[in-house]
């Protein structure tokens, strides 16, 4: 006789109340309840009445129990984990004591967070995971891959509509959510929960991203390809994807995929709210047969699913249906038995769990960017501080270039003054006058008689009166408002002298030109900062089309 497994439910919520403890119960030949943990006073209670578990054996956390299972005041063999929020660290915590654990999905809301339990596994050499999909286990779903194999599959086709939980729910009488827990509390699992979604659907999704990839891709598609993946294998790549009603969440999904044989897939999954109740549908065409199943909720415990197989022999199409013996959630629980007692390998686990996520989180990301948008984070714009450091830096880089490109100019004039005596029409030359003087009588370049003269420059200068700026082959630039009307040099482009400056020589009067000692040290103007946080204003107050 199969040995008897004690039984841990963790979590009485709604999938606990209206599908498993009713198996649990029926089942009493191979399962019995000896703890339930729910960390909601209310409902522990009143879920711990109705299910005939006594006060003694229920906690009100993972913790708790792990203690009493160390003090031997409770038998576990076995744990069903249906919290409703994060899993991974309760699960780890049954591990860690060697407790196979049926897990309802989602596992985790992100690759790097389920990648803790499958490492864990792999670090043990023992699998101890077990995803809750009844489906899998369905006598009709396995039957799939009998009457078509997968090397003859044309197409295949899964449709689920998905009414409000009234259908599913509503006979089972569920125990109203629990609401008595304090505010602190609360706040914190909440907090924890949302952190959990973000890192798993991306720093740049919005909260109706995020609701998307829970509500409708989680805990929606990823149960259509765990169907499809127990009949013929996992998928092996998603061609397109669509979402519809725009705006609507979670709406309906379709999704175009392939299996390993290059077959293709199509999932598509509709929420409606209203509609009377659950439906789902599997078609799978080969170029001679047509198999459609019918799967009911795995809620709805007493009925069964349907298989039925159409094809042409000797010229008559005949047809053949077969109805399965035992409910999928059932059927579940009879390979988790052996999971436990036996060892027996799970359909789907903790590693491929964490595939299956990475898959969804694909799925999510070319919806979004169907929607003209990413799932990575915007990049942060730079603070004021940071824009004027960045410009003072670039400003000490210009004046130290432009430094040794004055040097030059002023040693310039020098030779060209050596080359070039001529003095400019009106100006004396404060080195060769007129008449030649003896070298001992400073006189005349004591006083310097055509400083009086109105018409050219005011003071002596011979560097700038020698060489114009425009000779030593400096780029043009528009000198700024700010700015004299001196040619700086441009380290990147040397050589390219400003249009027109051939025609301009030394010979031309520099009247307008300023005086090159009065020159002001260049800086490199500073970007307003005004511009900047308006830039940035309108980055961030700019509707996004997924918010609308």
């Amino acid at each position: 006789m199969p040995k008897t497994l004690n039984i841990a439910v963790i979590g009485a919520g709604t999938m606990a109340q209206a599908v498993h403890l009713p198996v649990l119960r029926r089942r009493w030949d191979r399962f019995t309840v000896t703890a339930l943990v729910e960390h909601s006073p209310r409902r522990r209670r009143e879920s711990s009445e109705v299910w005939g578990v006594t006060e003694e054996k229920r906690y009100e956390s993972v913790a708790d129990l792990i203690t009493a299972v160390r003090a031997k005041d409770v038998a576990v063999d076995a744990a069903l984990l249906s919290t409703d929020g994060l899993h991974v660290s309760d699960l780890l915590q049954l591990m860690r004591r060697g407790i196979p654990v049926l897990v309802e999905p989602p596992l985790g809301f992100s690759a790097e967070e389920i990648a803790e339990v499958a490492d864990f596994e792999r670090m043990t050499g023992r699998r101890l995971v077990m995803m809750a999909y009844p489906q899998q286990y369905d006598e009709s779903v396995i039957a799939l891959g009998d009457r078509i194999a997968a090397k003859d599959v044309r197409m295949i086709d899964h449709e689920v509509l998905m009414p409000a939980s009234q259908p599913l729910f509503g006979w089972a009488h569920v125990t109203t959510s629990a609401y008595d827990l304090p505010t602190d509390v609360r706040s914190t699992r909440r907090k924890a929960l949302q952190a959990a979604v973000e890192a798993g659907a991306g720093e740049g999704a919005t909260q109706r991203d995020r609701d998307l990839y829970v509500k409708g891709l989680l805990t929606g598609v990823a149960h259509q390809a765990a169907v499809v993946e127990r009949a013929y294998g996992p998928l092996s790549k998603v061609v397109a994807v669509r979402h519809w009603p725009k705006g609507v969440i979670p709406g309906s999904i379709e999704i175009l995929a392939e299996l390993e044989n290059g077959a293709p897939v199509r999932l598509v999954w509709h929420y409606l709210p209203f509609a009377p109740e659950y439906s789902e549908r599997v078609e799978v065409l080969s170029a001679r047969k047509r198999v459609d199943v019918t799967l009911p909720a795995p809620s709805l415990g007493d009925r069964r699913s349907a298989i039925s197989l159409r094809e042409k022999s000797a010229g008559a199409v005949t047809t053949t249906s077969t109805t399965a013996t035992m409910g999928a959630a059932e059927a579940m629980w009879e390979a988790f038995h052996a999971f436990v007692d036996r060892g027996a390998k799970p359909i789907m686990g903790a590693e491929e769990a964490r595939l299956q996520v990475i898959m969804m989180r694909d799925v999510l990301a070319s919806i979004v960017e169907a929607d003209g948008r990413t799932l990575d984070p915007d990049p942060e714009p730079e603070s004021d501080s940071e824009v004027e450091a960045e410009t003072e830096s670039e400003v000490g880089t210009e004046t130290e270039v432009g430094t040794d490109s004055e040097v030059g100019t002023e040693t310039q004039p020098d030779v060209a003054a050596e080359r070039e005596p001529e003095a400019e029409p009106g100006a004396a030359d404060p080195v060769v006058t007129a008449d030649p003087v003896p070298p001992a009588d400073p006189a005349p370049l004591a006083d310097p008689a055509p400083v009086a003269e109105p018409e050219p420059v005011t003071e002596p200068v011979p560097v700038t009166d020698a060489v114009p700026l425009e000779d030593v082959s400096f780029p043009a630039r528009e000198p700024g408002a700010d700015e004299p009307g001196v040619q700086e040099p441009a380290v990147n482009e040397p050589g390219i002298d400003e249009p027109g400056a051939e025609q301009r020589g030394v010979d031309e009067p520099a009247v307008d030109e300023p005086i090159a000692e009065e020159q002001p040290t260049r800086s490199l103007p500073t970007l307003p900062t005004d511009e900047v946080d308006v830039w940035n204003l309108d980055q961030d107050s700019r509707p996004r089309e997924g918010d609308r």
